[in-house]
């Protein structure tokens, strides 16, 4: 199964969609540094952990939320939680 930028995450795996998010994040971290090497002392990451997570996908959640704050994509993460006034009622 393909685990490109623009995959629909309907019939992947865990392990799959995290490939696939994390090559998207590796789109933007492209345009704004030329190297993982620079993006990483910039962000104050090591160089393995964001060459891992491009790889691979896995990464400790708050390291996650310093590369997400670098690219400035953390407000994703607001509107994807956001409750917005909805009440789940069971």
């Amino acid at each position: 199964m393909s685990t490109g930028v623009n995959e629909e995450f309907s019939f992947l795996s865990t392990a799959e969609i995290a490939k696939v998010l994390a090559k998207r994040i590796q789109v933007q971290r492209k345009k704004k540094f030329k190297t993982q090497l620079d993006f990483a002392e910039h962000i104050g990451l090591t160089y393995s952990k964001v060459s891992r997570f491009e790889k691979s996908g896995n990464i400790q959640f708050k390291d996650l939320l310093i590369i997400l704050k670098a690219l400035n994509m953390v407000d994703e993460l607001q509107e994807l939680f956001c409750q917005k006034d909805e009440l789940i009622r069971w």
